[in-house]
């Protein structure tokens, strides 16, 4: 099983919340930005937390092997 790591730069997020609509990892904080339930993550959670990666507009998103 491969473990990976997800990331933000929370001070770049535009709060569009893109993320949190395509994987349930990533919910909007009480300052209107993203923010991501586990910081480690399975394989069966890679494709929904990778699509938030690519979709994200300002790009901040990282998933990566841990």
């Amino acid at each position: 099983m491969t473990v990976y790591r997800v990331a933000i730069d929370r001070d770049r997020c535009m709060g569009d919340a893109i993320c949190t609509a395509l994987c349930s990892n990533w919910y909007m904080d009480r300052d209107g930005k993203a923010s991501y339930r586990q910081e480690t993550i399975s394989d069966s959670e890679y494709e929904s937390n990778h699509e938030a990666e690519i979709s994200c507009p300002a790009g901040i998103i990282e998933v990566r092997k841990a």
